[in-house]
């Protein structure tokens, strides 16, 4: 799957488009969880004297978790509050993403026209 390329006219709906916003935000979120979790396990092993380095960082990423939690929680309101007529030029905004997953997925949830690309892996990482 390919997001749409700026050429193509495509302008769902503003509360669709801030609520696949708020799921992409919360899967990020979710991503900072599991990496805060991760790096708790790995403190325990680590000696008393350089768990303080650790436990900054730990600190940063169960914020960032709790900022993007936050995040997404104000576009899902604002999606359920913006009126059903009020409609989004994403085309460009799609395209302009540098990581190819995030844009499929995107893409998909916004309903958006794809092309089929027979010689891109769906695992493929898109570098930027």
């Amino acid at each position: 799957m390919n997001a749409p390329t700026p050429s193509e006219a495509f302008t769902p709906g503003v509360g669709i488009t801030l609520d696949v916003l708020s799921a992409e935000i919360e899967l990020a979120a979710a991503r900072c969880i599991r990496l805060d979790k991760a790096l708790g396990e790995f403190m325990d092993r680590l000696p008393t004297a350089e768990r303080q380095t650790l436990t900054e960082s730990l600190h940063g990423v169960d914020l960032l978790a709790q900022h993007l939690t936050g995040l997404a929680c104000f576009a899902r309101n604002m999606s359920f509050a913006t009126p059903e007529e009020a409609v989004a030029p994403v085309d460009g905004a799609l395209a302009s993403l540098t990581l190819g997953a995030l844009a499929d997925r995107m893409a998909e949830g916004l309903g958006a026209p794809v092309e089929e690309a027979d010689d891109v892996d769906p695992g493929e990482v898109d570098l930027f």
